[in-house]
């Protein structure tokens, strides 16, 4: 086979189909992860899945490796995430999540300047960016 045309072709490879994310995805109510996994037992005689009891929680978080509870990344938003970033944040603490410093704005209008522009930043990020900041904001610091 030395010529091209005698190569013989090649099929191509199926790409996989990707999947979706909804529009407002279930999240851990904790950390706010994607990856939340139902537990179940499973008998070991009849391999009959059994239902855990009703005072104990079965959704299992794997990121913050604790049972949970869901929410809807909604409700995580407006009841969790945008009102720490409201209320919860210090100047210092914007200045480290943005990258802003308040020495570069104008004396006169420094704080509101300052705050303004971390609001666009903030604004500018999606839902994801903001959960990954919050859960890296408020991880327990490791001494």
């Amino acid at each position: 086979m030395n010529k091209i045309s005698e190569i013989p072709e090649q099929t191509p490879i199926a790409e996989k189909p990707t999947v979706e994310m909804p529009a407002d995805p279930w999240r851990c109510g904790a950390c706010g992860s994607l990856r939340v996994s139902c537990q179940v037992w499973v008998d070991s005689n009849t391999y009959e899945v059994q239902s855990m009891a009703e005072d104990k929680d079965d959704l299992w978080c794997d990121d913050c490796a604790e049972h949970t509870r869901q929410v809807r990344e909604s409700e995580l938003m407006s009841d969790t995430v945008e009102p720490w970033w409201k209320d919860g944040t210090t100047e210092e603490d914007r200045e480290i999540i943005t990258g802003l410093n308040p020495e570069n704005f104008s004396s006169k209008d420094d704080y509101r300047a300052f705050r303004d522009a971390c609001d666009m930043w903030w604004n500018g990020r999606t839902n994801d960016e903001k959960i990954r900041l919050w859960r890296q904001a408020t991880a327990p610091k490791e001494e």
